[in-house]
């Protein structure tokens, strides 16, 4: 990043920041982590980092709602903590930007791995292509690009500039920051661009939207400082701040891993990484059958182990959090070990990664059908060999079709991009052959490495009724279970009692779990139907946004 300082106010008080830094970063790094108040008076951070809990929003220059992690750090902004049912602004709001329609041979909703490369390999065979990204800098959270003009930290950045650069060279149109809110038969999309609706009508779409992880439901698991172990990542690879001085990781993974060592070489004392499963020593079988199937992958997570060793960073395997307190000074984070021994740590930032939920809201509301994978805990999306899914001309790669990691999305999108293309100029399709056995061969080796970690979900029935589960309308989990008593006959109806999942994120974390309780409730296998029903908007969006789409659509009469 240029070491060209702004400057914003929040709260009144003056933040220094880098240009490029989001607001999460620039108030993270003055040490300020508190940026909302929730209606029950309990204070409210960054924890996704990437848009999806909704929970650091923060009020900028008079109009609420802004998420700080996704807002950049401009001069002379007047950033304001938000409060509880936060007043409308008094100022008038702006007239909407010219609205925009596309329809492109293909359009790609997800600008990392897999969305690119799908991108690329449509481009190159002759397609128009348009590619939709939330996020200001493309590369999705594999890649995280720097935000700013700092180098890349490392070989995966650089290797996101170079898929970034051969997007663009290709011919491929990128739009960033585009909110996707709406997805309707006959491959209809609305989002807004900024200011502006935007409608597209492509003939073919593949959506490549990534997942996001899956937190530890446990007490005090919504203090600020507490973040997903991505979060933490965001802050120091795009922004180059770091969460903390001390940290806590925990969960089950390889990112945790990979994150802590990332930390540490920033800066940051890690003072305990806790991992939920065995150690891989004492799974010999399994790390064998995973090493033999990508030695290059598994050799780089043994190196990444031998790191954390060597700047005597422990490793405390089954080991998980138990609950997180407010200290005077940060955060004390207690973790129960194999033997029933708990452990009490200070630090300043707690980091987890307990597995991951696929974005998958918008193959729903398409009506893309769903298998329930019980070894992780969510759906998978129902694709053919060249990624289609059961609805025609609509593709699904990467992790919004079920976990697969970042080597799988990219030898999928290229399936789905060549695939796609060959249908909108009614070509053949190319020899994908090979394509295919890199993909066999990514999957094996992801089904082995996920046999050594503990990411299925988690039995909440020892937790006690006071541990949040809904983050947005602060409902605990005695209150699902009062709610449950009742006999529910589906989550939606747990949903409509309670109001779980009726907040800003839909429902994305609680959903899950209260689709869960009650198939335990019921002993009732899980399916696309246990959930929580998708619905338009599936993003918090302004209502002039949507009248805006209305009317840029009426206008085609």
């Amino acid at each position: 990043m240029r070491d060209e300082p702004v400057s914003f106010e929040f709260d009144g008080r003056k933040i220094a920041a880098r240009e490029g830094q989001s607001l999460a970063a620039a108030l993270t790094e003055a040490g300020l982590r508190a940026f909302r108040v929730t209606a029950k008076g309990d204070p409210r951070g960054m924890f996704c980092g990437m848009g999806v809990c909704q929970d650091c929003l923060v009020t900028v220059d008079g109009v609420p709602n802004q998420r700080a992690c996704m807002t950049p750090a401009r001069p002379g902004l007047k950033v304001a903590t938000q409060v509880a049912f936060a007043p409308l602004s008094d100022q008038a709001s702006p007239a909407p930007a010219k609205g925009r329609k596309i329809a492109p041979d293909v359009l790609v909703i997800g600008g990392g791995a897999g969305g690119l490369n799908a991108a690329i390999a449509a481009a190159r065979a002759g397609a128009s292509v348009v590619v939709l990204d939330e996020r200001k800098v493309t590369g999705g959270q594999y890649y995280k690009q720097a935000a700013g003009t700092a180098p890349a930290l490392d070989e995966q950045q650089r290797e996101g500039q170079e898929l970034v650069a051969a997007t663009l060279a290709a011919g491929v149109e990128i739009l960033s920051q585009v909110e996707v809110w709406g997805a309707f038969e006959g491959l209809l999309f609305m989002a807004e661009h900024e200011g502006g609706a935007l409608i597209a009508r492509p003939k073919t779409a593949i959506i490549a939207t990534g997942a996001y992880e899956r937190p530890r439901m446990v007490p005090g698991w919504t203090l600020p400082g507490v973040m997903t172990t991505g979060a933490a990542q965001t802050l120091w690879r795009s922004y180059r701040t770091l969460p903390g001085k001390r940290i806590a990781v925990c969960g089950s993974g390889p990112l945790n891993l990979q994150v802590a060592m990332e930390l540490a070489r920033g800066g940051a004392e890690i003072v305990v990484v806790a991992e939920a499963a065995r150690s891989p020593m004492a799974q010999p079988a399994a790390a064998a059958r995973m090493a033999v199937a990508d030695p290059r992958l598994a050799a780089r997570g043994l190196g990444i182990t031998a790191g954390l060793m060597r700047r005597g960073i422990p490793i405390f395997y089954q080991t998980s959090l138990v609950g997180v307190t407010q200290s005077r000074d940060g955060l004390q984070a207690t973790f129960r070990g194999a033997n029933g021994a708990e452990t009490t740590h200070d630090v300043d930032a707690v980091c987890m990664n307990d597995g991951f939920e696929p974005q998958n809201e918008i193959l729903r509301l398409l009506g893309a059908r769903m298998n329930y994978d019980a070894a992780v805990g969510h759906l998978r999306c129902q694709r053919s060999d060249t990624m289609e899914t059961t609805v025609p001309r609509l593709f699904a790669i990467g992790d919004c079709a079920g976990l697969g990691g970042a080597p799988a999305a990219t030898v999928e999108g290229a399936i789905a991009g060549m695939a796609a293309a060959s249908l909108c100029r009614d070509a053949p399709l190319p020899d994908i052959g090979p394509l295919k056995l890199r993909l066999a061969r990514h999957r094996r080796f992801q089904d082995r490495l996920w046999k050594l970690y503990d990411i299925a979900p988690r039995d909440l029935s020892a937790q006690s009724d006071d541990v949040t589960i809904c983050r947005c309308e602060e409902i605990s989990l005695g209150e699902m279970r009062q709610a449950l008593g009742t006999n529910p006959g589906h989550a939606g109806t747990v949903k409509r009692a309670t109001r779980a999942g009726m907040g800003r994120c839909q429902g994305r974390y609680c959903g899950p779990v209260t689709a869960r309780l009650v198939a335990v409730r019921d002993g009732s296998a899980l399916d696309d139907r246990s959930y929580y029903a998708p619905r338009v908007p599936i993003k918090p969006v302004s209502i002039a946004a949507i009248l805006a789409a209305q009317e840029l659509l009426d206008g085609e009469d």
